[in-house]
């Protein structure tokens, strides 16, 4: 089982394929098994990097709070596992916010950048509705089961029309997320993290090319963060998948992961 070390506790990654290296990081809650309509169609042309981040998975799970910027620690030390000096890097959600800070901080370490269905935080965030703000925050002390919590947010990140159209999508990426369901504190720990990031200020220095794809039917991080980090990074592309909500990656997993192989391919 691959692990590698960062910042004194343990990381699980896997790698898939072969090819120019690109990182996938995931978002909050979620371990890299989350990827899995996305590895099998950019790992025929990319070796692509997953890995669980800390509070998830296979990973550490330490009882110390967690930062946005700590986690782009983590990410780095996976390229470092893997020998890679420089790779594409795509995140989505908090994985988007451990992307932009990775970016900030190392970035001789990135090729190109994908963020999904994500924000810089800061002043300028749009918040949720007040009632997917009070869900989120009572998660962390549900005593609902895994599979009862993952069944009541899905409202909040999947489109209605979706649902009601493929339930059983929905209902295999739900599979996916509770085989290794995530501890109520290490959620809160992840939370936190993501509730005080903010690189509204710094998003301006990302000089690589970037892709920015949010689903203008997102509840839980609202479109307008997605514009707001297409309009700051100089030059970045803005793709917005229509009608889709948070996880845009199972609403529109072909089209999504055919936009991303032909950026990629232009790099």
């Amino acid at each position: 089982m691959p692990i590698t070390k960062s910042n004194g506790i343990d990381l699980y990654y896997e790698v898939h394929g072969e090819g120019e290296p690109l990182l996938l990081i995931m978002g909050l809650s979620l371990n890299s098994k989350s990827w899995f309509r996305t590895v099998p169609a950019l790992s025929k042309d990319y070796q692509v990097i997953i890995f669980d981040n800390r509070g998830v998975g296979l990973s550490s799970k330490p009882n110390t709070p967690y930062s946005i910027e700590l986690m782009a620690e983590d990410a780095r030390s996976v390229l470092d596992a893997v020998g890679v000096e420089s790779a594409h890097v795509y995140g989505i959600s908090m994985g988007g916010m451990i992307a932009q800070k990775l970016a900030i901080k190392h970035p001789q370490r990135i090729k190109s950048l994908i963020l999904g269905c994500t924000t810089s935080g800061g002043v300028n965030h749009v918040q949720p509705g007040a009632d997917v703000s009070m869900l989120m925050l009572s998660r962390g002390s549900s005593t609902a089961t895994p599979e009862e919590m993952a069944w009541a947010t899905a409202p909040i990140l999947y489109s209605q029309a979706f649902i009601e159209k493929h339930h059983d999508l929905v209902a295999e990426d739900i599979q996916k997320r509770i085989e290794l369901p995530i501890q109520p504190y290490a959620y809160m720990l992840q939370l936190q993290a993501c509730l005080a990031h903010d690189c509204y200020n710094e998003i301006d220095q990302i000089q690589i090319p970037t892709l920015v794809i949010h689903g203008d039917s997102d509840r839980l991080v609202p479109y307008e963060n997605g514009i707001t980090l297409a309009e700051k990074i100089p030059n970045a592309e803005f793709l917005t998948i229509e009608g889709a909500g948070h996880i845009y990656v199972t609403e529109a997993n072909d089209f999504v992961n055919k936009r991303v192989l032909e950026f990629l391919k232009k790099q």
